[in-house]
């Protein structure tokens, strides 16, 4: 996890530097937020584990009102059981901490082309596309006692989302995240339908560097 924070922080670093030669071809920024997860296929239910996320962005226009943006960002994802289930369903109390490399590829759209009063949506894009995910470390704990898992080190994850642009250069941005793949594999090849899934909602805040948000 260390390398891939340092690796983080020295693009951000690189970004910054490169800002007076490079803001007329391309966006880049900062990105970070929080994370609310759960994982399908444990038998718990609900976005109860929080966590962060916390990375940087490249984009390019590839056609009017169209970018791609590629993403490199650590994300906390997980399970967490509730107050409710262990009391009303006498679930044991769970805990599971997943620590992920993200590298999302995004398709951006931008409503430019609606109007509200006359003024162009452009500061509102709709986001669609895939992550790829690497699993640094994880912590699973029931009852307070570690537990230890076969989870899938690489895993696929479609994402969702709208990004809104406050100013020029500082934005909100909201993601549904479902594992394309499963993030653990039952090792009986013939129970197909008892694997795990993340399923993560992401709310961050994102910070241009370059050129206005789009």
């Amino acid at each position: 996890m260390k390398r891939i924070c340092f690796s983080v922080l020295l693009l951000a670093l690189m970004l910054i530097g490169a800002k007076t030669t490079l803001a007329q071809s391309f966006n880049a920024g900062l990105i970070a937020g929080a994370t609310f997860s759960q994982v399908d296929g444990d038998s718990y239910y609900g976005f109860h584990k929080v966590g962060f996320t916390a990375g940087t962005y490249v984009s390019l226009p590839v056609a009017n009102h169209f970018a791609l943006q590629m993403e490199l960002k650590y994300t906390q994802m997980g399970a967490h059981s509730s107050a409710k289930e262990i009391i009303e369903n006498n679930y044991l109390a769970y805990n599971l901490r997943l620590h992920y490399a993200e590298i999302p590829l995004m398709l951006r759209y931008d409503f430019g082309h609606f109007t509200v009063y006359g003024k162009p949506l452009d500061n509102l894009a709709l986001e669609l596309g895939l992550s790829l995910d690497f699993l640094l470390k994880y912590r699973g704990e029931i009852e307070a006692a570690t537990q230890t898992w076969r989870l899938n080190f690489f895993s696929v994850t479609g994402n969702f989302g709208l990004h809104y642009a406050f100013t020029k250069h500082l934005g909100i941005g909201a993601r549904m995240m479902y594992s394309i793949t499963p993030m653990q594999t039952n090792p009986n090849p013939l129970r197909l339908f008892d694997h795990s899934y993340n399923k993560v909602i992401q709310i961050t805040l994102t910070y241009n560097l370059f050129s206005p948000l789009r």
